[in-house]
């Protein structure tokens, strides 16, 4: 932030994700410690590094200008959407924190698939992931109804048209770890991509998990439907493609 100092009224509201009004309000009837004092003023200025408590939650005053990026383990059931009216919506998962309806899935993974997504309130993040021209690589763990064979590995290399499109599909990795089980990195971030790609082998894929979105990987200590919050140095990792080890 440019400035040092803000009101605290503007921060409680930022922070807590309350109008202006209810942040003053909440001021006034002593509901608002800073730094362990209860501060009665909705315009007293505080410093951005000062610690804002309500109700026992914790906040540096910066923190609600802060853009945040965090890495799920998406459920399955969970579709990527702001809102749906038949399917509950990956944006819910993130209720517990402030203003979590500001924030917003970077790309798409189909309701039925689980694994890596990254969500996020910075709008110009989830651009440069997810526009064309940066082709970050996305690599997902699949399963197969039937057997995965190496001519297949070529077929993926050299890139595969299905019938359902007018324009191929770019080269895509594929890497067989056992009959029925292989992953698979693309660069693009088409319609059922890694489904219709096994479709064009004639296979179909029982059960898709997304692992790495380029060199960042899904944190082996997330269950589904955990989350962790994201640094700077994590999001790096994100525009170094993948490659297998």
């Amino acid at each position: 932030m440019a400035k040092d100092t803000l009101r605290l009224d503007k921060a409680v509201s930022h922070n807590f994700d309350v109008p202006r009004s209810a942040a003053a309000k909440l001021i006034k009837a002593g509901e608002v410690e800073v730094n362990g004092e209860i501060v009665l003023d909705p315009a007293s200025k505080i410093s951005v590094t000062d610690e804002i408590v309500i109700d026992g939650y914790e906040v540096e005053a910066s923190d609600g200008f802060k853009k945040r990026v965090f890495m799920l383990n998406k459920p399955s059931g969970y579709v990527c959407a702001d809102r749906d009216n038949n399917n509950p919506v990956v944006i819910n998962i993130f209720s517990d924190i402030p203003k979590f309806t500001q924030m917003h899935c970077v790309g798409r993974l189909d309701i039925d698939t689980t694994g890596l997504l990254l969500v996020t309130d910075d709008g110009d993040l989830n651009h440069k992931i997810t526009s064309p021209k940066s082709e970050v690589t996305k690599t997902y763990l699949v399963s197969t109804r039937d057997k995965i064979v190496p001519k297949d590995v070529e077929l993926f290399k050299k890139g595969l048209k299905h019938p359902e499109e007018k324009t191929r599909y770019k080269s895509a990795l594929l890497e067989i770890l056992s009959d029925h089980e292989a992953l698979v990195t693309v660069t693009e971030g088409r319609f059922h991509e890694v489904k219709r790609l096994f479709e064009c082998v004639d296979n179909e894929v029982t059960e898709l998990k997304r692992l790495y979105i380029g060199q960042l990987k899904l944190d082996d200590s997330l269950e589904e439907g955990e989350y962790i919050p994201l640094e700077d140095e994590d999001l790096q990792k994100v525009f170094l493609s993948y490659s297998p080890e």
